[in-house]
Parts: structure tokens; C-alpha cells; sequence
């Protein structure tokens, strides 16, 4: 027995599901498995930055160095450092926030995935 036109037409679906199915699996193998573990650890860690602390490993002299680096800083610095710190700061929060963003949609994506994977898989078994 010859296969109907619907049996045609549902292999043809079929088909083109394992075919997207595995053109999504291809763009997610470029991306990290594990997006969410250490990189976005240690993104959220070092978001934000500081001033460096004034300080000075000469223990004759290190407290006249140290005091005069804060001044320089608080009379000829501050002005433009603080401004600078507060842009990077709320852009790299911003990146952060992107990020997680990112590595949300992309576990709910592979989670859709499998699932349309398990039901592909369900209906061939079915069919035969």
C-alpha cells in the first residue's frame, strides 16, 4: 500500500519541525551550555567600580604620599572621575541586566526545544 496524501503531508510537517529543530540547535551550539554559571557570576561581581584606594608601600614617607594623592584627587580629580564612574557604573548594571535577560530567554528557548523535541519524538512514535 501506497502512502495516503495526509500521510505525505504529515511526514513533510514532521520534517520541517526536525528541520527547524535542528537549525535552533546549531545557533544554540555556538552559545555557551552553561551562559547563566561563572560568566554571569562574575559579571554581576564586578559591575561595579570604585575609586582606588590611596595608598603607598614606602613606610617612611607613605603617609605624605598618600595624603597628597587624596588631595590631588579631591581638588583636581574628583570632579571628572566621579561623573565617569557613576556613566560606567549604570552602563555595566545595564549590561548586567541584559545579560541575565539573555540567558533567561535562552534556557526557556532550549526548554521549548527539548519539549517540541519530546513531542516530535511522542508523535513518530505514534505513527508507527
Amino acid at each position: 500500500m501506497g502512502e495516503s496524501s495526509s500521510d505525505r503531508a504529515d511526514n513533510e510537517v514532521v520534517q520541517r519541525l526536525r528541520e527547524g529543530m535542528e537549525r535552533r540547535r546549531s545557533q544554540l551550539a555556538g552559545q555557551s551550555s552553561d551562559l547563566g554559571g561563572t560568566g554571569l557570576h562574575e559579571l554581576e561581581s564586578s559591575q561595579f567600580l570604585e575609586e582606588p584606594p590611596a595608598i603607598s608601600a614606602r613606610p617612611a614617607i607613605g603617609g605624605l604620599i598618600v595624603g597628597s594623592r587624596k588631595l590631588v584627587r579631591h581638588l583636581f580629580l574628583k570632579w571628572y572621575t566621579v561623573p565617569l564612574l557613576r556613566q560606567q557604573n549604570s552602563f555595566n548594571r545595564n549590561a548586567t541586566l541584559s545579560f541575565r535577560d539573555v540567558v533567561q530567554r535562552n534556557r526557556r528557548l532550549q526548554q521549548d526545544l527539548d519539549e517540541l523535541q519530546r513531542r516530535v519524538d511522542a508523535l513518530e512514535r505514534e505513527r508507527e
